[in-house]
């Protein structure tokens, strides 16, 4: 299922203050920051509860390598770094830290120590992209796929910011893959 949305700019979550706000009925939303100090027994609590938990890129550095800055709360990334992206063509705001695939252009690889039952982002791409999630095994549970570019006045049908969406029961790994293309995520979110 694809889907545009438009990157929310306005609101400032503090993860230390609103970690705990209800979201759509049963639901949490948090959100990750790198700084964030999460114990195994807190990040244990979220997943055995419904929840949200998306990923503040705001207090990396541009060009940062993004590896295990997240594995407090129980991800780590290959082949991903933060930017605030230059070319107008990603459609992202100035001041916008994303995510990018590299050194090896158009994949991203996160691997999640717990399972969960969902992963999100939103995709602008200069090719094809495919959503992938594995089960602990490497086995394929799911796919979601954007059939062609994204960029900003690229002449596509599909406009920046592409939501790709993969659920399953136990993903312990998901990979972005853009066919050697450029590959930037705006926000990415998932869940227990």
């Amino acid at each position: 299922m694809l889907q545009t949305l438009k990157i929310d700019t306005t609101h400032n979550i503090n993860p230390l203050t609103d970690n705990f706000r209800v979201h759509n009925s049963n639901r949490y939303k948090f959100v990750a920051t790198p700084e964030r100090n999460q114990i195994e027994s807190e990040l244990l609590r979220f997943a055995s509860m419904p929840s949200c938990i998306h990923l503040g890129l705001q207090n990396l550095k541009s060009f940062e390598v993004i590896n295990h800055q997240f594995q407090n709360w129980g991800l780590s990334f290959s082949n991903a770094i933060a930017i605030e992206p230059s070319n107008p063509a990603f459609g992202v705001p100035l001041g916008v830290r994303v995510i990018m695939g590299a050194p090896k252009s158009g994949l991203i690889e996160i691997t999640f120590k717990y399972p969960v039952k969902f992963v999100s982002g939103l995709i602008t791409s200069s090719r094809r992209t495919v959503l992938s999630a594995y089960d602990q095994n490497e086995e394929l549970l799911a796919e979601d796929e954007m059939p062609t570019s994204n960029l900003l006045n690229s002449n596509s049908i599909i406009t920046p910011n592409a939501k790709l969406k993969v659920t399953g029961k136990d993903i312990y790994k998901v990979i972005f893959y853009s066919f050697d293309g450029q590959l930037i995520i705006t926000d990415l979110s998932f869940g227990f």
